[in-house]
């Protein structure tokens, strides 16, 4: 069991300069490499202020040589957007200025307007993404290799400089969709999912389709690793843990407004549109792991023992979120949060249970 900062790096308002929210970045994640976070996650997306990232190994390659030992992942590259041979050489040569440390998400896109852009629909990239995970699964590592399928057709091309990860940086899946939970069974890959704001008792039903899913193809969940997305502010004032939460709507509202299939936005600002049923801030509130440091810690204890989770993957940041705020929030999340859960579940690194759900019934 680890954790993660996730690193969406979205805009809410103009006074946020796009140079200090980079330098902000960087300082969160070296305050998350101090506190024992094992991964730091970086996004792809495009034309919008939900997020500003167009390329997270272009940030991989950026806090690399700022960073000593945290692992720097992609959550998650596009690979339908890109062109074949030149996205090899780039995560091979990514892990190279990582040191070995990059941790490789992968998937297909929700966004049309973005894929729009890049020549392709969503029902493309989707299609696509089943050979593109063999082709960058296949091909990493090799000296030549070459690949001829429906969607990508490569000559035989040297690559001259390897990754240091042998014969390739681990490969995640994200997404709870079922072609996502597919795509982890078969290889198997770590499974990234969201919990979209909302309680353990959703992430326990989506083990639970996950499950399912991987016992339809043939496969053992038992070998499962499951990771997951929460917010996560560590704080004794509750003006701070409401303003946190009502950023966290913010960033729903754009999420779910990028989720109704459309080719085009009115512009790079997009609208926070309330939408039917929503979560109040406070709703969010006392779903996530938001409040002091006996809050948290029960929230996410009760997610490892129920959900079985192998990796949690944190929203430290989101919005307008003040940075003080979060970098205290970071060092108090290892200074005291993580004894609390340690003193609830066991010893981190020990916790492996086999059969969460069986366990939790």
């Amino acid at each position: 069991m680890e954790f993660g900062i996730f690193n969406l790096m979205n805009r809410r308002d103009r006074t946020q300069s796009v140079p200090s929210l980079i330098a902000q970045t960087v300082e969160q994640v070296q305050a998350a490499e101090t506190a024992g976070f094992a991964i730091a996650w970086f996004t792809e997306h495009h034309f919008s202020n939900y997020s500003l990232p167009p390329s997270p190994l272009l940030m991989v390659a950026h806090v690399a040589p700022q960073t000593l030992r945290i692992k720097l992942g992609t959550a998650v590259v596009l690979p339908a957007l890109y062109q074949p041979a030149r996205l090899l050489g780039e995560i091979a040569f990514t892990d190279c200025l990582a040191e070995g440390r990059l941790v490789l998400g992968l998937g297909s896109g929700y966004q049309a307007h973005e894929l729009l852009r890049f020549g392709l629909t969503l029902e493309e990239s989707r299609a696509a993404t089943d050979e593109w995970l063999e082709f960058i699964s296949q091909g990493l590592g090799q000296e030549s290799f070459e690949f001829h399928g429906q969607y990508i057709d490569m000559p035989k091309t040297p690559f001259a400089a390897p990754p240091v990860q042998q014969p390739c940086p681990p490969i995640w899946i994200a997404g709870s969709s079922p072609d996502s939970q597919r795509r982890a069974a078969h290889g198997p890959y770590p499974l990234f999912v969201s919990g979209f704001g909302e309680s353990n008792d959703t992430l326990v039903r989506i083990r639970t389709e996950t499950e399912a899913t991987w016992r339809a193809e043939g496969c053992n969940p038992d070998a499962l690793q499951f990771a997951t997305l929460r917010y996560c502010l560590v704080t004794d004032d509750r003006r701070e843990a409401l303003a946190f939460a009502e950023n966290a709507r913010f960033q729903i509202r754009l999420s779910r407004y990028l989720r109704q299939g459309q080719t085009d936005i009115p512009g790079a600002w997009l609208p926070e549109e309330p939408f039917d049923g929503e979560a109040s801030p406070e709703d969010i509130l006392a779903s996530n792991p938001i409040g002091d440091p006996e809050t948290v810690a029960a929230c996410l204890a009760d997610e490892i023992t129920r959900v079985g989770t192998s990796h949690l993957a944190l929203f430290m940041t989101i919005g307008n979120t003040d940075h003080e705020v979060a970098m205290s929030s970071i060092r108090r999340f290892g200074d005291e949060v993580v004894p609390l859960i340690e003193k609830a579940v066991g010893p981190l690194g020990g916790v492996n249970i086999s059969k969460p759900l069986q366990a939790a019934q």
